[in-house]
């Protein structure tokens, strides 16, 4: 007789673990937030020294003209604004108001505060009338304490 391979009998099968992950969907990947801020850092830092060398090469460029304007300009505005300060101590001298509380862009705007400030100074608030009910009046002499103490035993 001859043999014949037998074949083996079909044994029942497990899924195998590896083919349920390959089912399930994979979880997505997380961002990792630390690592995108350097990244992210490392550009704008990048970004500022090409910026700070633009800024060098421009101001190198610039003509004499273009750097006296500029020079003009800076002088100007520090001009006007000593005047606006010999304008505030002129009208705190003349008002006889403290230069502190002057306030204005102008001259007038100065003036008219300072006068504003001597009306609201000159108003004095109304000191209130004695309550004559309750005792003598303020127009008698003080008495001391020790005259008041004599008064009261005096009575008995």
């Amino acid at each position: 007789m001859s043999e014949t391979p037998v074949a083996p009998a079909a044994q029942p099968t497990t899924p195998e673990p590896a083919s349920e992950a390959a089912k399930t969907p994979a979880p997505a990947q997380e961002t990792d937030w630390k690592a995108e801020a350097r990244k992210w850092e490392e550009r704008a830092k990048a970004n500022k020294s090409a910026a700070d060398e633009l800024a060098k090469i421009e101001e190198a460029n610039k003509t004499a003209e273009q750097k006296a304007a500029e020079r003009l300009q800076a002088a100007e505005a520090r001009a006007a604004e000593l005047e606006r300060k010999a304008d505030r101590a002129e009208v705190a001298a003349a008002k006889g108001v403290p230069i502190d509380l002057i306030s204005g862009k102008s001259r007038e705007e100065m003036e008219a505060a300072a006068d504003r400030l001597i009306a609201f100074k000159g108003v004095s608030p109304q000191t209130p009338k004695p309550d004559l009910s309750q005792g003598p009046s303020g127009d008698s002499p003080k008495q001391s304490t020790a005259d008041q103490f004599a008064d009261q035993l005096a009575d008995f």
